[in-house]
């Protein structure tokens, strides 16, 4: 069998079993809009050609590896959707057993909800900002939150809930990447061993996989360590995905973030996706054009530093203001994403017609799927999300490729 029909074949049993699974999604939830469940595709479609050659490349081309970063708000913190998508293009495109974490950050410290699927613990007397915080008092990186310490001997560990929870792929790693400040008075360990210095990040290889580390600071007096995240990577792993999210947080959040370049281009992302906007909504000042302008402000960003890669920006859900009524601001802020997906040449996911448009929230409530606050989801719910994301991602790959 040539490789062109095995591709054909391989593509054709992605979609038949992902269209199984939204069928049963709609039998049981018909509020939503299956038949609406595509990714619009932008007029100049040469990045999203590359990308789904790239995904049908990685079962016969191990050298073949895809960066994914994901940037959002809450939705995105605690991790329920972006691992769900995560573990799925896990479970299509690749062959690996097992799944890199990516980018993470340690959200216990800064005194904020963590992702489910690791836990920290720390010593050390630690200071934090973030890029939500009405003044800014410190420097940002992608991660949209720092982290700080001055004692001369202080950790973080961070380990994978591999055992706790049934995931298809569990979580190892074996390099490490710590974004920091440049600072000549710091040595970093991990596991006992010294990590390579380089001007704003330290890197480390281990011997072997492991799903757990410690990371020992040891600076000299009156210097600062300052964390702006930490990328946990599988050198085996084909796909990594990225996910970087902060309660509250905006488009003009991360175009506060002074090395968020630095940190993107570090990561060097084939697709970058975008979900932003609830929080634009919910702000009693919203402005129609002010949203527009700094949304398309930090696409401009994006492409100055990954000019190659893929964008989707996909619209913010549903939702109730002050858990009584329909927050009318979000309409305007999906009409203001999709102009900007035609303006700027984007691919585009509208989730909130996806999920049944204004007042769809209630029947998500109803069925168990989103919390009290009618705002955000539970745990169900935004894996149904992930569901109906990568069914329409598969689906675009596989016509891309026809």
């Amino acid at each position: 069998m040539t490789q062109t029909k095995s591709i054909i074949i391989f593509a054709s049993i992605i979609f038949f079993n992902s269209q199984i699974i939204a069928q049963n999604l709609c039998n049981t939830m018909p509020f939503i809009n299956y038949d609406l469940n595509n990714i619009l595709i932008p007029k100049d479609d040469s990045k999203l050609n590359l990308l789904s050659r790239k995904f049908l490349s990685l079962k016969t081309n191990k050298e073949e590896t895809i960066q994914i970063v994901h940037i959002g708000d809450s939705h995105l913190q605690a991790g329920f959707l972006t691992e769900k998508i995560k573990q799925e293009l896990f479970e299509a495109f690749s062959t690996d057993t097992i799944a890199s974490p990516g980018f993470i950050f340690p959200y216990t410290i800064a005194e904020t909800n963590n992702p489910y699927f690791f836990k920290v613990d720390y010593s050390g007397n630690w200071t934090y900002c973030k890029n939500v915080d009405q003044d800014k008092t410190c420097k940002l990186g992608l991660s949209g939150i720092t982290i700080q310490t001055k004692d001369s001997n202080a950790s973080i560990c961070v380990k994978m809930k591999n055992k706790r929870y049934n995931i298809p792929n569990k979580y190892y790693f074996n390099r490490i990447k710590i974004l920091h400040n440049e600072s000549d008075k710091l040595t970093i360990h991990v596991n006992n061993k010294i990590t390579e210095k380089h001007k704003n990040y330290s890197i480390i290889d281990l011997n072997q996989i492991t799903d757990s580390i410690c990371i020992n600071i040891n600076q000299k007096q009156n210097s600062r360590f300052d964390l702006y995240g930490i990328i946990l990577e599988n050198t085996n792993s084909q796909i990594n995905y990225h996910t970087i999210g902060v309660n509250g947080a905006t488009a003009q959040s991360y175009l506060k973030c002074d090395y968020f370049s630095d940190h993107l281009k570090l990561i060097n992302p084939d697709l970058i996706i975008l979900s932003l906007g609830t929080n634009e909504a919910y702000d009693d000042n919203f402005s129609k054009i002010e949203h527009e302008y700094i949304f398309k402000d930090l696409i401009y960003q994006i492409r100055n530093i990954a000019p190659h890669a893929a964008i989707i920006v996909i619209t913010a859900n549903d939702h109730l203001k002050n858990r009584q009524y329909s927050n009318n601001n979000i309409m305007i802020v999906n009409q203001n994403i999709y102009k900007t997906s035609r303006d700027l040449n984007l691919t585009f996911w509208d989730f909130y017609n996806i999920m049944g448009g204004q007042g769809s929230i209630n029947d998500w409530y109803k069925k168990g799927l989103t919390g009290e606050d009618k705002l955000h989801f539970k745990r169900l719910g935004y894996e149904i999300q992930g569901d109906l994301f990568t069914k329409a991602l598969i689906d675009l790959i596989q016509n891309k490729t026809n």
